[in-house]
């Protein structure tokens, strides 16, 4: 039987040369049908390939999540763009405001479609922000409350198709900042409840990418939106991206060839990056800047901690460069001051590593005595950054000036529970600014209703920081807002509601078989740019 099948496959092979020549006017020369077979195999590779990428965390969080997908997917956008601090238009073309900047004025684009077929206009720009009013909304990548964001807005009103205005009882002059990116993320109507501003269905944006499937804590796979509005859509037609929390198969799943790269800050080691590139000649490291900065929250509610001298005494006794050079081969920068040095409104504020004035510091308040503390460190921390190793070089700092401190590492939700109810005296985090002013991380982490200092025990007061932050929205000169900000910087290095320890600085690792690998300081890798190199 087998002979027999045999036995017609060759017959209708050589009938169908026999035709194959007989329709051929002219002999295919040998290059040309190199050429044409090179294209058809090239074409055949195009359709098969589809990039695969690394992430830390799961792209797309749940239902419910205010952002639901990172910006880095390209899912959605927003009315402004922040790109490395500088700010362009997006879903909104161009605005402008008025004298006393109480009056905003956004005009949007004209072209934008949801890929559910929903035009992008002004009543769909306005439900989205009262969608941000229903808040303050919470998600895993930062969170959006108009009251603590947009303070004293008055009035929203549509005032043609495209064009909208934001009314407020005092003077606003960074609204643009404040809506870039994570400010005012757009999407469908179609995905979000009305009434509570929950979202509802899979999120549907205008952006370059459309979610094309997803399984929670385990992939995610995105297409190109063929009907995209803007300019240079993506260049790959469709990437997935996997959610690998355990660091060490992140790195052999890269090192296999499963993943060609890895998109999200903290995902590899510095250390171990270097040494991948130096022994593997298929990986490159491009380091770019970020504006993402190791801190140390300090419960100041504790009454030994609510004693500024105990908390110089701490910052005194982290000797900084020793960490850099230790676990970020020196590619990072100690750090003072509370806002990155790698953003424009940084002031370099000169600190110091001094044990002998640590130990001074610290008996002025102990007295003798030493104390028991806790730090706890969310496992998100743990798994992408090399935090256990710096809480455990702090832990024997600190006993050196009187704290036994004893590390613990919980779950991500549990660590927040423990934060917000004051269950910790210290912990760690890896964070940055959520715009390209820095005014809604200052008034959370500085001004006294701010919601660091509410929600975590940070309990920091001082009149000066809430008059400059109030004076700061409403100064329009650029360089009086920067001295106002130098200002606040310098209040917080000396008296440390956070204690700055490590400028971060992005390590993006890949294979060499893909190119433009870009990054951006505030959103990590740039998918659209990513293409096959061969």
């Amino acid at each position: 039987m087998k002979k027999k099948i045999f036995g017609l496959l060759m017959a209708a092979v050589m009938c169908a040369s026999v035709f194959t020549g007989c329709g051929t006017s002219k002999e295919e020369k040998p290059e040309e049908k190199a050429e044409v077979n090179a294209a058809k195999e090239k074409e055949e590779s195009k359709e098969e390939k589809q990039l695969v990428l690394g992430s830390v965390r799961d792209m797309i969080p749940g239902e419910g999540d205010c952002f639901y997908v990172n910006l880095t997917a390209h899912v959605w956008e927003p009315l402004v763009l922040n790109k490395n601090h500088v700010l362009e238009p997006c879903l909104a073309e161009s605005w402008e405001y008025n004298e006393d900047c109480t009056e905003w004025t956004f005009h949007l684009v004209q072209n934008a479609e949801f890929t559910d077929g929903v035009k992008f206009n002004a009543d769909v720009c306005l439900q989205n922000i009262e969608r941000y009013k229903k808040g303050p909304l919470t998600s895993t990548y930062t969170s959006l409350s108009i009251d603590k964001s947009f303070p004293n807005l008055a009035n929203m009103e549509k005032i043609d198709d495209y064009t909208v205005k934001f009314t407020f009882n005092e003077p606003i002059t960074t609204l643009d900042a404040l809506l870039g990116d994570y400010g005012s993320p757009m999407i469908s109507p179609n995905c979000f409840d009305p009434e509570t501003g929950a979202i509802t269905s899979t999120v549907i944006g205008t952006g370059r990418y459309i979610i094309d499937e997803h399984v929670e804590d385990q992939y995610a796979t995105f297409k190109r939106n063929e009907n995209y509005w803007g300019k240079n859509p993506g260049k790959l037609e469709s990437y997935r991206v996997n959610c690998i929390p355990d660091s060490e198969t992140r790195y052999s799943s890269l090192v296999s060839g499963e993943i060609m790269g890895l998109i999200d800050n903290g995902a590899i080691m510095v250390d171990t990056a270097v040494d991948l590139v130096e022994s593997n000649k298929d990986f490159v490291i491009e380091p770019t800047k970020s504006h993402m900065t190791h801190y140390m929250y300090v419960n100041s509610s504790k009454e030994y901690l609510s004693d500024v001298r105990m908390r110089q005494a701490i910052s005194y006794a982290i000797d900084r460069d020793l960490l850099n050079e230790t676990l970020y081969s020196g590619l990072c920068y100690p750090a003072y001051s509370i806002l990155s040095n790698q953003t424009p409104l940084y002031k370099d504020i000169k600190g110091e590593y001094n044990l002998e004035k640590a130990k001074k510091l610290a008996d002025e308040v102990l007295q003798g005595k030493r104390l028991d503390a806790t730090m706890i460190l969310g496992q998100r921390v743990v798994d992408g950054y090399p935090c256990k190793a710096m809480a455990e070089y702090i832990q024997a700092a600190l006993s050196e000036i009187g704290i036994d401190m004893k590390i613990e590492i919980v779950d991500n939700a549990v660590s927040k529970e423990r934060l917000q109810a004051g269950d910790y005296d210290f912990s760690i985090t890896v964070t940055g600014l959520n715009s390209a002013d820095p005014y809604a991380t200052l008034y959370s982490w500085m001004d006294s209703e701010g919601s660091y200092v509410k929600d975590y025990h940070w309990n920091y007061s001082n009149k000066e920081v809430d008059e400059l932050l109030a004076q700061v929205l409403q100064e329009k000169d650029p360089e009086k807002r920067a001295e106002i900000y130098g200002r606040l910087q310098e209040i917080s290095a000396e008296e440390l509601p956070v204690i700055p320890i490590l400028y971060y600085v992005n390590v993006n690792i890949h294979n060499k078989t893909i190119k433009g690998y870009t990054s951006d300081i505030f959103d990590g890798v740039s998918i659209p740019t990513i293409e096959w190199a061969k």
